[in-house]
Parts: structure tokens; sequence; C-alpha cells
């Protein structure tokens, strides 16, 4: 599908993000939406659009909302190639969405966790998982199919760690992993970008080791990788099953 953009500020806008990825990602969690209101099925409701800045990036990683949430199109499934200059697609996240989900606070989303086998080469491990929207189930299939793939390419699944209630490194912002929806795997030998810089707007060189066989397996289930954004995270993994509903994802 071939995707229009618009340049606004320093980053791409994606005209065919629309309001419905969200019904369509969550249709067991969200009753509707639309450009004005997104609503819960547990009655929570959310302004699809917050008077906050947004014209510089640090005011749109700092103070996304929900439209923001859309606004760069996932690559579901493409190829390994480096991120243009801050292009983040998920990365830019409107936090009160996921506090209805999935626990506003550390007790409440505790209160959700729930204990997934993880598949090790020696072995398996346990992984705490939020059960909201059945993340554990689709994590727990995740780890089962790739530990049907090659070693060489399993090794890149090893040292996972999930549920971490904190915030984002020099942020106030939460951690997925707060919420019991992401993963990382292979820690000590994948890449984070801010081992090159700490500014949000430095040019930075892309790196990466993960093995896109893993990646696609991920993202079949509705989980984005940290590969794709331009501040690259390759270690990790976060449920965000709006970025691939129709209309919202970009395969190449």
């Amino acid at each position: 599908m071939k995707c229009r953009w618009l340049m606004i500020g320093v980053v791409a806008i994606s005209l065919h993000a629309h309001p419905q990825c969200y019904v369509q990602g969550y249709g067991d969690l969200v009753a509707h939406a639309n450009e004005t209101t997104l609503t819960l099925k547990n009655g929570a409701s959310f302004p699809y659009k917050t008077a906050a800045p947004k014209t510089t990036w640090d005011d749109k990683i700092n103070s996304a909302d929900l439209e923001m949430q859309l606004s760069q199109t996932y690559d579901a499934g493409g190829i390994e190639t480096p991120p243009e200059y801050l292009f983040d697609p998920g990365r830019l996240r409107y936090q009160p969405f996921f506090q209805a989900l999935y626990g506003k606070d550390k007790k409440e989303i505790e209160k959700n966790l729930v204990t997934i086998s993880w598949p090790t080469l020696k072995s398996s491990i346990k992984l705490p998982v939020n059960n909201v929207g059945g993340v554990d189930k689709k994590l727990y299939l995740i780890g089962q199919e790739i530990s049907k793939l090659p070693k060489a390419d399993r090794l890149w699944a090893e040292g996972a760690t999930t549920y971490a209630y904190r915030v984002i490194k020099d942020t106030d912002r939460l951690s997925m992993h707060s919420f019991g929806i992401a993963i990382d795997l292979a820690p000590t030998t994948t890449q984070y970008w801010k081992d090159e810089a700490s500014s949000e707007t430095a040019h930075i060189g892309y790196k990466n080791t993960m093995p896109l066989s893993i990646v696609r397996i991920f993202e079949k289930h509705g989980f984005i990788w940290g590969g794709r954004w331009y501040h690259y995270d390759t270690m990790h993994f976060e449920y965000r099953p709006e970025l691939f509903a129709p209309g919202c994802t970009s395969k190449k």
C-alpha cells in the first residue's frame, strides 16, 4: 500500500491514519473513536486531540495525544533499512490511554499480571505479562514460534525481560514495560540509541543485530519493534495493535 505524507515541522505525518485504527486494533476494549473523542468499553473517554503544543520534536515526544500516536506509519514486515531522521512509529504515546487499558498505577497493573512460560535454549523461564486484551496469550504464542527457529536466530531471544514499573531513561514518561506489554530480548548484545547520543534531535547512525525472523513473528501478533525507530532500541518489542490496523500500517 502506498502512503501519502505531509511534512509538518520535523516529523512526517501519515495522511492515512484514522481514529478507527483504535477500534480495529483494540476491538474488545475500545467502543468507538472519531476525530473528537475515543471511548473505551469501560466508559473511560479521552480527547482525540489535546491542546498541548506539538511544534518541536520535544513537544511531540513529551505531549503526544491519540492523533499523534498514529502520526507515523509503522512498516510492518518491512526490510531492515535505517529509519529516516526522527521517524519513530509507535514511540509517540499518549500515556493516559495505556493507563486506562492496563492499569492506572503500579498496584492496578500488577493485578492484571499473569505468568507465561518463555522458551530458552536450555529450558524455559517465567515472565510476568498483562492479561488485558489477551497480551499474555499473544506473547506466549510468539515464544512458541520463536522456539522453532534455527538456533542461530533463537540466540537473540535469550535474556528476556518483561514487566518493570519504571520511567524511560532521562524522562518522566512511563516505560511500556510498566504496563506489562513489552519485552526486551538479548539486552547485552543488542543496540540502544542512547549509547551513541543523549539528545533526542541528535543525528545518529543506525545499528542492529536482531534477526528479522524474530521481528516478523512479533509483528504478526501485533507487537512493534524498536528497531524500526530512528531512536533505535533493537532489543525492544511492545504490543501496539492500533499500528497494524488497516490504514495505519505500511508494507513494503
